[in-house]
């Protein structure tokens, strides 16, 4: 049997956010309780989403330095200092 446990959290707001955080539950026609759970979930949709743009970039860097590499016909040895001069400029691959 796999249940899931709730658990109850405390958060302290100032007055005018308590008070649009029920101005929104209103138009949402739910709780305030379902505004700041589907903020957390969007929250959370953002981390991974920013994490995936990362990987994209990394992967888009990768790509264009091999491109890049090819057109100016570089040698291994070649390719292996200009990775480690990025490299050495904080460039992630």
């Amino acid at each position: 049997m796999n249940k899931q446990l709730n658990k109850a959290v405390t958060a302290r707001f100032s007055g005018e956010d308590y008070t649009r955080l029920q101005t929104e539950a209103e138009r949402r026609g739910c709780t305030v309780a379902d505004v700041i759970r589907s903020s957390w979930t969007h929250y959370q949709e953002q981390q991974q989403l920013q994490q995936l743009l990362i990987k994209m970039e990394q992967r888009q860097r990768k790509v264009q330095f091999e491109m890049l590499c090819t057109t100016l016909d570089l040698a291994a040895e070649e390719r292996k200092q200009a990775l480690s001069a990025l490299h050495e400029k904080g460039v992630k691959f």
